[in-house]
């Protein structure tokens, strides 16, 4: 096993149908890429469905990679607990079961890689004894008094969760839908090709951008439209339109461009809002849409304004994420116990939490 690498699962431990592992360190990329077994070098940024092989050839899983850098992996795997282990073994590391001991190194080691100011402040903050001091203050509360005071913390926490975990938004739509014209726009560079040919983008593109106060993983997908077989690479595009539902599927939110003479998908849920794109290019008898206009080619301001706006709106985003010097629950298993633990299992997590004596 490396001595230089860290795998962390991110997901909850135990059965589900994805696990999240992220490999992290030295030569992470170079290890994924072994097991990849890619013709090419994985490049920080990329995103998509890869076949992971063990030394011999053998289909160990078919998962997402997403590469944040060259010390920074992400393996989406399907969830069956040995093969994660035989992933784990193949990649040669072990799983990192040593948590922090203290609350405020938890913290500290989450400022380490905060991926936005507003995450390094909130972190800051709860390094420096923010979240003890509220958590003491519990404590010290009556029973009436305590579920209350903790269903409060943790709204808290509930409401600035996206700020250590970006929250992952896809475009998505039918080809020339102006998807790759507004990713570029939020990214504020020319990160993908823009064409009119249709099928243009066939793997999913992915870059960190920030909306207001908060950092936002943003995918480029492949369009939508009917092929046949007769189509040259009709098979690559097909995969591209593949991974573009996985990416849907696994998104916290999904923003559906809808171009002039076409309509939104039938199945819009809650985690899916519509844009009306290419606004320039409507009809002047065109019937009114209930979604926000953009025009990313010839009004590039104001699109990216309204898709924060509307990222926001739809998951919830403070404006101000930071409250100096208030204490956040950092951990999802806290939040929960928080908010539904009755007074004597919530004083004995508290008293864990903060490592006192019974």
């Amino acid at each position: 096993m490396s001595a230089d690498l860290r795998a962390r699962e991110l997901t909850a431990r135990g059965r589900g149908a994805i696990r999240v592992l992220e490999l992290s360190g030295p030569g992470a990329l170079e290890r994924v890429t072994r097991l990849v077994c890619a013709r090419r070098h994985l490049v920080p940024g990329e995103f998509g469905l890869r076949a992971l092989r063990d030394e011999q050839g053998a289909l160990l899983d078919e998962a997402l990679v997403l590469v944040d850098s060259a010390a920074r992996v992400e393996l989406h795997l399907h969830g069956a607990p040995a093969l994660v282990e035989r992933v784990l073994r193949e990649l040669g590391v072990a799983p990192d079961e040593s948590p922090p001991r203290t609350l405020e190194q938890r913290a500290e080691e989450r400022l380490a890689v905060a991926p936005s100011e507003a995450a390094a402040r909130v972190l800051l903050d709860q390094s420096e004894g923010a979240l003890r001091a509220e958590l003491e203050a519990l404590l010290r509360s009556s029973d009436e008094d305590l579920g209350a005071a903790a269903r409060a913390l943790a709204r808290r926490g509930r409401a600035a969760r996206w700020l250590w975990d970006p929250p992952r938004v896809v475009l998505a739509g039918p080809v020339n839908a102006g998807k790759s014209t507004l990713f570029n726009v939020l990214v504020g560079r020319e990160r993908v090709v823009v064409d009119a040919t249709p099928g243009t983008t066939r793997d999913a593109v992915r870059e960190r951008v920030l909306l207001g106060a908060h950092a936002v993983d943003v995918f480029d997908s492949a369009g939508e439209r009917a092929l046949s077989e007769q189509e040259e690479d009709a098979g690559i595009e097909r995969a591209g339109q593949a991974l573009a539902e996985e990416l849907r599927r696994a998104a916290d939110l999904v923003l559906w461009l809808v171009p002039p003479d076409h309509e939104p998908p039938g199945d819009v849920g809650t985690r899916m809002r519509c844009l009306r794109s290419c606004a320039d290019l409507e009809r002047e008898d065109s019937s009114p849409v209930p979604w926000p206009r953009i025009s990313a080619k010839f009004a590039p301001a104001r699109a990216r304004a309204r898709v924060e706006e509307l990222v926001r709106a739809a998951l919830e985003l403070p404006a101000e994420p930071w409250i100096p010097g208030a204490g956040v629950p950092f951990e999802s298993g806290w939040i929960e116990r928080l908010e539904g633990d009755e007074p004597a299992r919530l004083r004995g997590a508290i008293r864990a939490w903060l490592a006192l004596p019974d």
